[in-house]
């Protein structure tokens, strides 16, 4: 029969009685507190007999207290007799040490636990191991089943527990973790922020501690990464930590991070396609854009004619080159062309034909070259190149360069379209319709992927993923505002915008417009308020209507740094009127000609202030005569507008 024997943990010295008194009796008061104990309880006379039991002492022997008390402890439970003289409970009485042995009872093994109170009586605690035994396997078996590594390690910093999830997350067995102290397992945690942490858990006596720490890992390469890391002190003085690989979510951050850098970068593009009237220049900034964002030195845009090629925009080391001529023949221009994909080459040797590259000269270091095509015709290519010695362009570059490529081609695609079609001034808005479109396309694909993301179809997010992913959808959101301007332009410019009038709802299409435009406001501290002024009965085309409110508030926010911007819904004569008013920089007189001209601002510092592509009024103003309406202003500098 196993039995365990020695001093219980401190805490654990048996229950004491309130007001303990000598002999079989005791105050109800203590008879009470004893009744409310899950564990059975039995208090005995030197003599030996039972002189009390609670309830749960007579449950878990399926007696009752009649059968216990005034009976020897010998007869009750006969099987203490098998116990050994030093372990026995009645041993207790004599030298007043605690005790605990394991002995069968009933169904099971049953921990009974020995203490003498100060009235000299001995306190029997009685628990039934084997259920004891099976939750803690329990605990084991749900401890061992986290995905999140968890250990302890006890006052003098030895493990004492190291879950599976700790053994795959590190690469670190258990066999060869517990009982070694944390600097013998790891000593590069020496005199780091880790142990600094640990520490600083350990002197907080309780309180949860969340960390982030890098570990480079032992020498022989194992556990290094970037760590997640919970600490609680635990009661023996020693420390439990849980703790989570996340290498691969701060990778995931990062490249998220680029993701939206590149994506601010694409609308700073689409912009400036739409603001910038020299396609010269459009060029350069495109070639500067893939300068940049591939870490080059020289960057070319060069325009194929019959056999030959023309450098029209160049940046960096290749400004020298910029209105230069060369033959297609032997270069690797004419090889991009004729594979129709994004040529490398590292090096160049000797006087090989192929030297002669995008740009017409020799080089002898990486370069790119990716061929612009638009509508199945190739235009020309983009090159980037570095100077001899540099490291190699990567998968990423690879990626950057064709998402500016495509911008390019678009830009050259327009240049020539321009040229076609200059005297039938159409070329401009065929052009936008057409960027508006193909730029649709991904961030349809990328809008999607992020609502995936967001509602968790994929997996549940953390907080941070969860941050990273809403900065992500309010920058595609963002982009698809200036590529829909973009598209009703190019509409309203080929007649192609049509009105579907109905009765509309006006209180539920304040509320629509007041769903998209008050978090903005919100966001940036300004208060919006709407009034809706007597019985409104409308009829006109809800989703036109819908666009110029949230237009006009828009404007109406983004140019109020302080105060207010107000909606305002009323009948007036045979129309109904909205009054849009904001309390912002306000416009001069002599600018309000040119405000509802397209791909206008009033001054270009606004536009590097406040973005935007100039289009906004001008929608309004045509989608309002659409509709049969107008838009009229009432402003004074520094002191707001009213539309």
């Amino acid at each position: 029969m196993p039995s365990h024997e020695g001093r219980a943990p401190a805490g654990e010295t048996g229950i004491p009685l309130s007001k303990p008194r000598v002999g079989p009796e005791i105050d109800r008061a203590a008879a009470a507190t004893l009744e409310l104990l899950s564990t059975g309880v039995a208090l005995v006379s030197p003599d030996g007999t039972i002189t009390f039991v609670n309830r749960a002492w007579t449950s878990l022997f399926e007696t009752c207290a009649a059968d216990c008390v005034g009976k020897s402890v010998w007869d009750v439970v006969p099987q203490l007799q098998s116990t050994n003289a030093d372990g026995a409970p009645l041993a207790t009485l004599v030298d007043g040490v605690p005790r605990s042995v394991h002995v069968p009872l009933l169904h099971g093994l049953y921990e009974i636990r020995s203490s003498r109170s100060a009235a000299g009586m001995l306190l029997l605690e009685v628990r039934d191991w084997t259920r004891i035994a099976r939750i803690e396997r329990q605990h084991d078996r749900l401890l061992e089943s986290i995905t999140d590594g968890l250990c302890v390690v006890d006052a003098e910093w030895r493990f004492t527990y190291w879950n599976a999830a700790a053994e795959h997350i590190t690469g670190v067995s258990r066999a060869e973790l517990i009982g070694k102290t944390v600097r013998s397992a790891f000593r590069n945690l020496q005199h780091t922020p880790v142990e600094d942490a640990l520490r600083e858990t350990l002197s907080s006596r309780g309180d949860r501690q969340v960390h982030r720490w890098r570990y480079e890992g032992d020498d022989r390469g194992r556990a290094a990464g970037t760590y997640d890391a919970f600490t609680y002190a635990v009661e023996d003085g020693g420390l439990l930590v849980i703790f989570r690989d996340v290498s691969d979510r701060i990778d995931q951050e990062r490249e998220l991070a680029e993701r939206s850098a590149e994506a601010s970068a694409l609308r700073r593009l689409a912009r400036a396609m739409a603001e910038e009237k020299d396609f010269g220049e459009l060029l350069n900034l495109l070639s500067e854009d893939a300068l940049r964002q591939t870490g080059a030195h020289g960057s070319a845009v060069v325009k194929i004619h019959d056999r030959d090629g023309e450098v029209v925009a160049t940046a960096g080391s290749t400004n020298v080159l910029r209105g230069t001529r060369f033959p297609l023949e032997g270069s690797l221009t004419s090889v991009a062309i004729g594979m129709r994909a994004m040529v490398s080459e590292a090096t160049y040797e000797g006087n090989h034909p192929r030297q002669q590259g995008a740009a017409g000269v020799q080089r002898a270091g990486p370069v790119l070259i990716t061929p612009l095509i638009a509508h199945e015709h190739v235009l020309g290519v983009l090159s980037v190149s570095k100077v001899p010695g540099s490291a190699d362009f990567t998968g990423r570059d690879r990626e950057r360069l064709q998402a500016i490529a495509d911008h390019t081609s678009l830009g050259l695609w327009k240049l020539q379209l321009l040229d076609e079609a200059r005297a039938a001034g159409k070329a401009k808005s065929d052009f936008m319709a057409t960027m508006s479109h193909e730029l649709r396309t991904p961030l349809t694909a990328l809008t999607g992927y992020g609502e995936l993301l967001s509602e968790e179809i994929v997996g549940p997010l953390t907080t941070q993923q969860a941050d990273v992913v809403d900065r992500m959808r309010s920058v595609t959101h963002h982009l698809g505002v200036v590529i829909d301007e973009i598209l009703t332009f190019s509409n309203l410019e080929a007649g192609r915008e049509i009105i579907r009038p109905v009765r509309m709802d006006v209180a539920a299409l304040i509320r629509s417009v007041g769903a998209v435009v008050e978090p903005i406001a919100r966001q940036k501290g300004i208060a919006f308020s709407t009034e809706v002024t007597g019985e409104i009965d409308l009829v006109s085309d809800p989703d036109k209507v819908r666009q110029i409110l949230v237009n006009l508030i828009g404007n109406g926010i983004k140019f109020t740094d302080v105060g207010s911007v107000t909606l305002v819904v009323m009948a007036k004569a045979d129309r109904v009127a909205f009054r849009v008013t904001d309390t912002g920089i306000g416009i001069r007189a002599a600018d309000r000609v040119r405000l509802f001209q397209p791909f206008t601002q009033l001054d270009s510092g606004l536009t590097r202030r406040y973005g935007g592509t100039g289009l906004g009024l001008f929608i309004c103003g045509r989608l309002a005569a659409l509709l049969g309406g107008s838009i009229e202003l009432e402003s004074e500098p520094g002191t707001g507008s009213v539309f």
